[in-house]
C-alpha cells in the first residue's frame, strides 16, 4: 500500500524564531526589528521576475528526461509517446525561424492594461504556425503508439488549415474541445514550440505580473512549482508555464491558484522521488506538483509531472483538483 506522507510547509530560515530553549542566554530578546529575509522567500528585487525558456535545450532536454523515467514505470509507454514527441519537437524548433514578437507600441499597450504581451492576435499572426504544425505531425514516429494518436494525428492532417488554426486558439485560450483531446495533444506541441521561440525574444525588463498563476509571457496555467537553484535565485520558487515555457517567480508558501498562505500543505509519496511533491491549499482546495529542482536539477516540470501521476490519484481522493495543467498530459 503507498504511504502517503505530509510535509509541514518549508518555511525558510529567516522565517523560523528560536524557541526559549533554543535561544541563547539571556532569554528575554527584542525581536522586534527582525524581518524575514525575501531573499530566501523570492520576492527580492535581486531574484529575477522571470527566465524566458531556451528552445534550442528545452525540447531536446526534456525528451531526455521522459525517456530516462520511463524503464519499468507503470505510465512507461506513455512516457516514451511523450518523449517521442519531445524529439519531434527539438527537430521542428530547429528547423524553423524563431516567430516575430508584437512591436512595442502593441507590448506596451498590453502591459498597461496588465495583459501578457503575447495573445491568441500573435498567434494568429505566425506565418509557420500551421506549417510547424504539420512539420511534428511529419515527423512523429508513431508505429509504438496506441491507435488513437494516429488516428488523431490522421485527423489533423486532414482537416482544413483554418480548422488546426482555431483549435489551436482554443488551446491557447484553455478551452480545449473534450471530443478532440488526443489532437489537443500535438496541437499543443507545436503551440509550444513556436511560443516558446516568441517569449525566447521578449525584453525581460518589460514584463509584470499579471495575476496568480498566470504567465507574464502568454497568459498560460503553470505546469508546476519548482525550487531553482539558478543564481542569483538559489532556492526561490518559480512557476513554469505550460504553453512557452517561461518560470516567472512566485512567493514560497502561497497558494499559486488564490494566493492564499494559511492552508498550504505539503505531501508525498514514497514511490515517488521525495524531489517531487504536491501543494495544497484547503482554501479553495486546489494542488499543483512542487518540484525540488536544486536537488534535482534534472528534474523537468513536464516530464516530471507525468512521472509523478501516483501523486495525482492519491491527492484527489482527497477532494483536492488541479490548479497546475500540462498540456502532454490532460487528465
Amino acid at each position: 500500500m503507498a504511504n502517503f506522507f505530509k510535509r509541514k510547509p518549508a518555511v525558510p530560515a529567516a522565517d523560523k524564531t528560536p524557541t526559549p530553549a533554543e535561544a541563547p542566554k539571556p532569554r528575554r530578546r527584542d525581536f522586534s526589528e527582525l524581518k524575514p529575509d525575501p531573499d530566501k522567500i523570492g520576492i527580492s528585487g535581486s531574484v529575477p521576475f522571470v527566465r524566458l525558456p531556451d528552445p534550442t535545450g528545452l525540447f531536446a532536454d526534456r525528451a531526455a528526461r521522459l525517456v530516462e523515467a520511463a524503464p519499468g514505470h507503470p505510465l512507461e509507454a506513455y512516457l516514451r509517446f511523450v518523449a517521442e514527441i519531445a524529439r519531434a519537437q527539438s527537430v521542428i524548433q530547429a528547423r524553423f525561424p524563431a516567430p516575430a514578437v508584437p512591436d512595442a507600441a502593441d507590448q506596451a499597450l498590453r502591459s498597461e492594461h496588465g495583459m501578457p504581451p503575447l495573445s491568441r492576435h500573435s498567434l494568429e499572426a505566425d506565418p509557420d504556425l500551421d506549417a510547424s504544425l504539420l512539420a511534428l505531425l511529419a515527423e512523429l514516429d508513431l508505429s509504438t503508439a496506441p491507435e488513437a494518436s494516429a488516428a488523431a494525428r490522421d485527423a489533423l492532417r486532414a482537416a482544413s488549415r483554418e480548422d488546426r488554426l482555431d483549435l489551436a486558439v482554443q488551446v491557447f485560450e484553455g478551452a480545449l474541445p473534450v471530443d478532440r483531446i488526443a489532437e489537443c495533444v500535438f496541437v499543443s506541441a507545436a503551440l509550444q514550440v513556436r511560443l516558446a521561440g516568441q517569449a525566447a525574444r521578449l525584453d525581460t525588463k518589460t514584463l509584470k505580473p499579471v495575476a496568480d498563476g498566470v504567465c507574464p509571457c502568454c497568459g498560460g496555467a503553470p505546469v508546476a512549482s519548482v525550487i531553482v537553484s539558478w543564481t542569483p535565485a538559489d532556492k526561490a520558487r518559480y512557476l513554469s508555464c505550460s504553453l512557452c515555457g517561461t518560470y516567472w517567480n512566485h512567493v514560497r508558501i502561497r497558494c499559486t491558484a488564490c494566493g492564499d498562505g494559511e492552508g498550504v500543505s505539503y505531501y508525498g509519496l514514497d514511490e515517488v522521488s521525495k524531489d517531487v511533491q504536491v501543494e495544497t491549499c484547503t482554501t479553495c482546495h486546489s494542488y499543483i506538483k512542487h518540484l525540488h529542482q536544486h536537488r534535482a536539477p534534472a528534474l523537468d516540470p513536464v516530464a516530471d509531472d507525468i512521472a509523478s501521476y501516483g501523486l495525482d490519484l492519491k491527492i484527489a481522493e482527497d477532494g483536492f483538483r488541479r490548479a497546475g495543467l500540462n498540456l502532454l498530459f490532460v487528465i
